[in-house]
This record gives structure tokens, C-alpha cells and sequence, in this order.
């Protein structure tokens, strides 16, 4: 008679990740590339696209007149210049493969139209790679993404449906989704970005490193393990 030999493992519970972020917060920019590395680290389990939540935070929907450099002081704290936020935040990124070029930002883009446009992506799945688009061109290339036809042609370029580009074409589309997803967030007290969501019970504000990202990451797949255990099963 044959013995079978069962392999007792730890069951490890779906990963789901929210992400509220806005596209002129360097912060969020990094934020997506430090959690897509913490991602690495995961072996053996499917990671589902992240769920957009676009949040221009209170008090930092810049007017048009607004100059970028004028935008970021806004962010900093007291005794921090520009001049060396733009060099730390420059130095973060090219350690991620971003390469921010803060020379070619003029004014600040109302981003609300690029939350828009990555809310109708997502109907047919085609977000994730809209949404690392729609930093790039701004913060790499210097794109007025609060443009329309920037925001078409960078859809058009990532392989959106013409019926979501025909759709975005529309005012109206998806921004009812908006309007009420910016109210609900600052309702809850969010107020800044980035802010990271795992499982629906794991909160990473941001920004964050990414041994924070792999230590939420552990707790999310491991709840019941001790946190030493954890880093050892996941590595």
C-alpha cells in the first residue's frame, strides 16, 4: 500500500492593493515604484493591478498661474528648500528608474481629467500600464497632462479601446466617479498622497520605504505569524 506524503503549507489569503496618489505628487510616483519592488520579493502568488483612487488633496488644486516650484514648496516642510527636494527626490528615483526632470516642469497641471481618464480605463482593464504612463509624462518628459489631447494621445499610445477614448471625449464620462471618490477619501480624513491599502486593513502612508512595503506585505500574507517568522517564509 502506498503512503502519500501531504505537505502541510501556510495558506496564504489574495492580495488586493488600493492606491489614492495623484499625478503631480513626486511622492506618489515613487510610492507605486517602491511597492512594485517590495512586489519582487513575492514568489508563487498572482499580484492583481493596483486600484486607482486619483486624489488632488485638499488645498493643493493648483490655479493655473501656479508654477511648479511654487507647488512642491506648498509640500515641504518648514526649512526644507526646493532646490533640495528636487535633489532628494532625484536621487530616490534614479534608484527606482525614474528620472525626474524638474527643469522641464512649467506650471502645475489640474490632474483631474488624467484621474478621469485611468477611471475609464479601468472598464476594460487597461489601467496599470495608463497609470505609469501619466507619471512618466509629466515628471520625465515634462507633458501637460491636464491637456485632453496629451491625455488622448498618452491612451492611444498604451492601447486604450477607441470606445474609452471616444468616452473620455465625453465631459461628463466618469466624473461623477470623481467628484464623489475625491469626497469620500477627504471625508475619511485622507488628506495627502500617497497612501497605500492592503486587503482592505493594511494602511501604508506615505511615502514609505520599501522594507515598509515588505513588511505590510508580510502581515497581509501572514496575519497569524509573528513578524520575524514572516520575512523568513516570504524570502
Amino acid at each position: 500500500m502506498d503512503t502519500q506524503v501531504v505537505t502541510a503549507s501556510v495558506a496564504r489569503p489574495p492580495l488586493e492593493f488600493d492606491l489614492i496618489a495623484d499625478f503631480a505628487c513626486p511622492w506618489s510616483f515613487l510610492g507605486k515604484r517602491k511597492l512594485e519592488r517590495a512586489l519582487d520579493s513575492i514568489y508563487g502568488i498572482p499580484v492583481p493591478a493596483l486600484r486607482w483612487h486619483g486624489l488632488r488633496t485638499k488645498g493643493e488644486v493648483p490655479p493655473a498661474s501656479a508654477t511648479w516650484r511654487d507647488h512642491l514648496a506648498t509640500r515641504l516642510p518648514p526649512g526644507v528648500s526646493v532646490d533640495l527636494a528636487q535633489e532628494t527626490l532625484t536621487q530616490a528615483g534614479l534608484d527606482l528608474g525614474i528620472h525626474f526632470d524638474f527643469a522641464r516642469l512649467g506650471s502645475v497641471p489640474d490632474t483631474r481629467e488624467a484621474h478621469r481618464l485611468v477611471k475609464l480605463a479601468e472598464n476594460e482593464g487597461a489601467h496599470g500600464a495608463l497609470v505609469d504612463a501619466l507619471f512618466s509624462a509629466f515628471f520625465e518628459r515634462g507633458q501637460d497632462i491636464g491637456n485632453h489631447e496629451v491625455l488622448t494621445e498618452l491612451g492611444r499610445s498604451r492601447g486604450l479601446a477607441e470606445a474609452t477614448l471616444t468616452a473620455f471625449n465625453n465631459p461628463s464620462a466618469g466624473a461623477d466617479l470623481i467628484d464623489a471618490e475625491e469626497k469620500r477619501l477627504q471625508g475619511l480624513g485622507v488628506m495627502a498622497t500617497p497612501n497605500v491599502l492592503i486587503n482592505g486593513r493594511i494602511l501604508v502612508p506615505g511615502p514609505a520605504e520599501v522594507s515598509t512595503y515588505v513588511q505590510a506585505l508580510d502581515q497581509a500574507l501572514f496575519p497569524g505569524l509573528g513578524a520575524s517568522e514572516d520575512k523568513r517564509l516570504l524570502h
